[in-house]
């Protein structure tokens, strides 16, 4: 894939399968999970990508998989030239202080037993970045950075609402100075009202620290608000990957048509014509032959279910896999809007 900026983060043919077993003592392995199945893209320095889909498409399995929370079954994860899959333990260990994780629930996420000071103080320990009086000083910088006070180092996390739990997570996630933060659904958990803040400080953040993100959701208005590109996924495979105004305004595979046109629009004099897809995801155990959407796409042809289609620019950094591409010939129903009569 070529670039006009310098790449960060590299992921060539990512798969991560899950052995599914059968038998009581003997155990043997009768198929797999296929949650990501060879994946590829890039996150230039200083920009944000948007990760969407449905739930259980692979996309929370790809940033761990990538942090190597969990361990890939294939492919590479470049960062910065290096593969992460490839490093030692002690490589791997340095080396995640350039890359962190946002978790989605911000009560699981932090441990009860420990005051925030300590949440956000042990990463500086691990990597000893600090100690003792310097930590304590980094803590209060850190709380403030994300919009909290320095008494509330003293705290537990069940003091604090959804909105500040997450605010402490965030402020973990930059003790140790990363350049690139995984933020998986980090909003998904949090009020209207506490999501837009929330979104508003990441920005910040990025602006003032010079971040990378790979924003991890599935809520298209929140990613479009804070993605520069926007990859959708679907049954384990990328399906579309553009920037955001281009996905918006020019959608090409039927997946992220459907998608789109379930986003409100905040006018209540216009409406969006809604798709609707048929049938239910299929299982990523025996995922369909050929492509993936093929079961559920309205414009599916009998080559479709034979054929897998590549991932390839259709141009102007516009990837897509689809192989008949209807949208170049079908007028865009997400794009339908009609004027309805205003209510009185």
């Amino acid at each position: 894939m070529a670039t006009n900026g310098e790449i960060l983060l590299e992921v060539r043919d990512l798969r991560k399968y899950y052995p599914v077993t059968k038998g009581f003592i003997f155990q043997r392995q009768v198929g797999a999970v296929k949650a990501v199945d060879d994946i590829s893209f890039f996150i230039r320095k200083g920009e944000t990508l948007g990760l969407v889909g449905e739930s259980g498409c692979g996309k929370t399995t790809t940033g761990r998989v990538i942090l190597r929370l969990q361990e890939p079954t294939a492919g590479q994860a470049l960062f910065e030239g290096r593969d992460i899959f490839k490093l030692g333990k002690e490589e791997l260990r340095r080396l995640r202080r350039d890359m962190q994780i946002i978790f989605q629930d911000p009560y699981s996420s932090l441990n009860p037993r420990m005051t925030v000071g300590d949440i956000i103080g042990e990463p500086l320990e691990i990597h000893r970045l600090a100690r003792g009086k310097e930590k304590v000083r980094r803590v209060q910088e850190l709380l403030e950075v994300v919009g909290l006070s320095p008494y509330h180092a003293n705290r537990y996390p069940h003091e604090f609402s959804g909105g500040q739990r997450q605010r402490i997570g965030i402020a973990r996630a930059l003790a140790v100075n990363p350049k690139l933060i995984i933020a998986d659904e980090p909003v998904s958990a949090l009020d209207v009202s506490i999501q837009a803040q929330v979104l508003n400080l990441l920005e910040e953040l990025q602006k003032e620290f010079g971040l990378t993100y790979l924003f991890i959701a599935h809520d298209l208005s929140v990613v479009k608000h804070i993605s520069d590109r926007i990859a959708v996924m679907y049954l384990g495979k990328i399906v579309e990957l553009a920037e955001t105004e281009e996905l918006f305004s020019n959608p090409q595979h039927p997946y992220t048509e459907a998608l789109l046109s379930a986003v409100p629009i905040p006018n209540p004099e216009l409406r969006r014509e809604r798709i609707i897809l048929p049938g239910d995801v299929p299982s990523p155990i025996n995922p369909p032959s050929g492509c993936r959407f093929h079961t559920r796409c309205l414009y599916a042809q009998p080559s479709c279910k034979v054929n897998e289609p590549p991932f390839a620019d259709i141009g102007g950094g516009h990837y897509l896999a689809c192989p008949v591409q209807p949208f170049k010939h079908q007028r865009s129903k997400a794009a339908v809007l009609s004027k309805q009569p205003a209510k009185r």
